[in-house]
């Protein structure tokens, strides 16, 4: 997992083609605060969805990975917890279908916190548990997910 804000996106171009594509989508949407739907970039290689929820406590959510693609995960605004860890070391709880798995809990994962204009990149061993809110107390949050296939 990385976690980092978008004045260093230009870092990471070179760790996958779609990646600069990925971030100038990220900008775009923020800039023009683009309404909550699914928004096609490159067709099913490249594609991202822009979410408004309430964070949720951990026992709400589940761990969840993807095979086929790389999460970029971007808060525009709220603040979110999301939890990682190593799939070497995770359980799935059900079989693996449309590219998503889900795991069973894991207490040793690490915990990130991600405030408004940063991101978390998961990679495919990067189980991930998004959406938590920070404290006890849900909260509103906005979010783009571009989903980027490897």
């Amino acid at each position: 997992m990385i976690v980092d804000t978008l004045k260093n996106c230009g870092t990471y171009y070179g760790s996958n083609e779609s990646f600069k594509a990925a971030f100038d989508f990220i900008k775009k949407a923020v800039k023009e605060n683009l309404p909550v739907g699914t928004y096609e970039i490159d067709g099913r290689n490249l594609f991202a969805f822009i979410q408004e929820y309430e964070t949720k406590l951990p026992e709400e959510s589940a761990f969840e990975g993807h095979r086929n693609y790389i999460d970029i995960q971007y808060i525009v605004s709220g603040t979110e917890v999301m939890m990682v860890a190593d799939i070497s070391n995770m359980k799935e709880s059900c079989e693996y279908k449309e590219d998503i798995v889900f795991f069973e809990d894991y207490e040793k994962a690490s915990i990130c916190v991600i405030e408004a204009g940063e991101y978390g990149i998961f990679f495919p061993w990067d189980a991930h548990k998004p959406g938590l809110c920070f404290g006890e107390k849900p909260e509103k949050a906005r979010k783009i997910v571009v989903k980027v296939r490897i």
